[in-house]
This record gives structure tokens, C-alpha cells and sequence, in this order.
């Protein structure tokens, strides 16, 4: 990121510090990429919103051009590489990333692109966001469906707190893209208990994946996305060790482990599973688990299904 502003003049958010550049001035490349993740964790902590805003304000800006989008998509598989990682899901929403005049078209290309030769299995989730509109949701499921063979799921994301349930508008448009081999998803119950409305919902149109689904106790047999240490970055949990994943899962509940984003938990997959060994003493039982789960409900195809699962319980 920081090589990416200089690239860019220094043309820094408002709330950047500016001992941080001084720092990449002089050469202390480390030391200063260490204590900007710190401060952008110390933000990002404060609230959801302030996580929300720091991807606004510090990680957007840096992703509108074809060449970065291919350059962090690749560096992401390669990220999930080196973390033993053999199938990989990335969800984002391409409609941010035109804010300097990339078509949707274009910003799909690149990270397309970003995913040739890529050594593991890749799939692309694209979100719609809770305070869009009916009108760009049919624009994002055009463009889900034009990228078929890249994209395997289409979410609803953002603010369930302003824009809480399942939204008609986007239901419509998931609707539609499932048809065409495309499951849709949504992220929900990470700040707002379960509500009757949402499981009718839930019911009518089939969805079956929550992105977090960690509130309250009505998830039945849906596949919950987890994401521990970002739960507690964002203050949905004060700790590790007061997380329900643990209950949920002896409770039934087909739980998946996550990381949400890495920038601002300071995680990865690894150490998510660490801190779940440590609190919870998850062993090979839980992880085993919890992975097939993932695999089972992935996007990805019967045969790669079979095949990484396979492979999952051979090394288990």
C-alpha cells in the first residue's frame, strides 16, 4: 500500500500520519509498513463503521487502475498459497472500483486476469451493497452472468444496520443469476439478531450461505461463514474466548472458518485456527469439520469438490 501511494505522489487520506511516509522516505520500509497496519487496526477497532470507512479512505483509492487490480489479485492467491490455503473464494465488488474511470467490464477483466496460471482453484463472489439500488444490482448480475466461469456466487454486503434482512430488490436479481449456475448468498446476523422476517426470506429464496451468521440461535441448517477475529476488530464480540463459534458448532450449526479481510485483524487462515485451538481446544476433529463443510458448500464443481475433498481428508 505504501509503495502505492508514493507511486501516486503521496495523495494520502486526510487522517494519514505523516511520520509513516517519512519513514518509506528514508528507506525504513518495515518499520513503516508495521506501524501503518498498526494504526489502520487501532482505526478500523473503533467501530464497524470505522472499518468500513478505513477501506473507504486507505485501501479504495489505491485499486482503480487494470494494473493493480491484476497485481492484489494476484498477490492475494499467492497470500493464500503460502497459508496452506487449496481453494480459494474472493468476494469484492467491482462497481468500487471505478471510481477513476474503469468500466465494470474492465475491472472484471483485471482481476480475471490477476487469476491466470493460478496454482489453486479460484472462484470470484460479487457483491452488491446494502445501500445501492435495484438498478445496479441488474448491472452487477449482467456482469456475473457475462463472467460465468469465473464468478460462483453473488452476495449481498454492507451495512445491516441501516439496510437490515433480506432486500427485495437484490433477492430479484439473485434470483435470475441463479439460473444461471450462480448461488446467491448474503451477509446477515453479524450485528442483528435472526428476526422471523429473515428466515421466510431466507426460506422463500433458498439461500442457504451467511456471510457471518454468528447471532442468536435460529441458523438451522444453514452454512455460516464465521469470521472470529474480525468479529472482534469491529466489536461485534469483546474477545476470542467470548466468541460463539465454538457453541454453534457443538450445537450443530455447519460452521465455516474465516478470515473477512487480513489487512485490519492482522490474521490469516492459520491463525485463525491457532486462536480456535487455543480458546475453544479445537483439534482435528473441528478443523476436519469445519473445512468440509466449506468445501461441500463451495462454489466451486462436483469434480473439484470430490477432488479437493479427497485430498482434505487424506492429509487429515
Amino acid at each position: 500500500m505504501l509503495q502505492f501511494f508514493s507511486e501516486d505522489n503521496w495523495a494520502v487520506p486526510s487522517n494519514f500520519p505523516p511520520e509513516i511516509k517519512q519513514l518509506f522516505v528514508d528507506g525504513l520500509f518495515e518499520k513503516a509498513a508495521s506501524d501503518y497496519q498498526d494504526f489502520l487496526v487501532q482505526e478500523a477497532s473503533k467501530s464497524l463503521a470505522n472499518y468500513v470507512n478505513a477501506i473507504g479512505l486507505h485501501v479504495l483509492p489505491l485499486m482503480q487502475s487494470s494494473a493493480r487490480l491484476t497485481q492484489i489479485t494476484r498477490d492475494r492467491v499467492e497470500d493464500a498459497v503460502a497459508d496452506g490455503i487449496v481453494a480459494l473464494e474472493i468476494p469484492f465488488a467491482p462497481q468500487l472500483h471505478t471510481r477513476q474511470g474503469l468500466s465494470l467490464n474492465e475491472v472484471m477483466d483485471a482481476v480475471v486476469a490477476g487469476l491466470a496460471n493460478a496454482p489453486i482453484a479460484v472462484k470470484l463472489t460479487i457483491c452488491v451493497l446494502r445501500h445501492e439500488d435495484e438498478k445496479l444490482a441488474r448491472q452487477l448480475a449482467d456482469l456475473a452472468i457475462a463472467y460465468k466461469t469465473h464468478v460462483g456466487m453473488f452476495d449481498l454486503a454492507g451495512d445491516e444496520k441501516a439496510n437490515p434482512g433480506v432486500l427485495l430488490w437484490w433477492a430479484k436479481e439473485a434470483l435470475r443469476v441463479r439460473e444461471h449456475g450462480i448461488e446467491p448468498e448474503l451477509h446477515l446476523w453479524e450485528t442483528d439478531e435472526p428476526t422471523d422476517d429473515d428466515l421466510v426470506r431466507l426460506a422463500e429464496f433458498g439461500i442457504k450461505r451467511l456471510g457471518h451468521g454468528m447471532r442468536g440461535t435460529r441458523q438451522l441448517d444453514r452454512i455460516l461463514e464465521v469470521c472470529p477475529s474480525s468479529n472482534c476488530v469491529t466489536g461485534q464480540v469483546k474477545n476470542i474466548a467470548e466468541h460463539p463459534i465454538d457453541n454453534l458448532l457443538k450445537q450443530g450449526m455447519r460452521v465455516t472458518v474465516n478470515t473477512d479481510g487480513t489487512l485490519f485483524t492482522r490474521s490469516d487462515l492459520t491463525n485463525e485456527y491457532l486462536l480456535l485451538n487455543r480458546y475453544f481446544n479445537w483439534g482435528k476433529t473441528e478443523f476436519l469439520a469445519v473445512n468440509e463443510t466449506a468445501l461441500q458448500h463451495s462454489s466451486f464443481s462436483s469434480s473439484m469438490k470430490s477432488e479437493l475433498l479427497a485430498k482434505l481428508r487424506q492429509n487429515y
